[in-house]
């Protein structure tokens, strides 16, 4: 997992920007238990705690959960240059992406 700090929004905001679970060990429910773990830990720190992801999977897995708060849904779409602020397979696929926020 990787995070960062994203202090253009919210002076105390930190957002998982890479969740990386192993083919093997996925659809299993760690992901979602590891990121909970994080965000319980950078909480307890101070901190927001946000992830953005187009994983249909973790997207249905944090809306069921209470622990998450999904602020936005939406798809993929070009700035005003034309240039895609996502990569450009995800906008291909014509992907949703789904903003969610750890809640106290």
């Amino acid at each position: 997992m990787a995070v960062l700090h994203q202090p253009s929004t919210n002076k105390k905001l930190k957002r998982v920007s890479r969740l990386v679970i192993l083919p093997d060990y996925q659809g299993i429910g760690l992901g979602t238990k590891f990121l909970n773990v994080m965000a319980k830990i950078y909480i307890n720190l101070g901190y927001d705690f946000s992830i953005i992801t187009s994983a249909k999977n973790l997207i249905n897995a944090l809306r069921k959960s209470d622990e998450w708060c999904m602020y936005r849904y939406s798809i993929v779409k070009d700035d005003y240059k034309g240039k895609s602020k996502i990569d450009s397979k995800i906008k291909h696929r014509k992907c949703y992406t789904a903003s969610f926020i750890y809640k106290k």
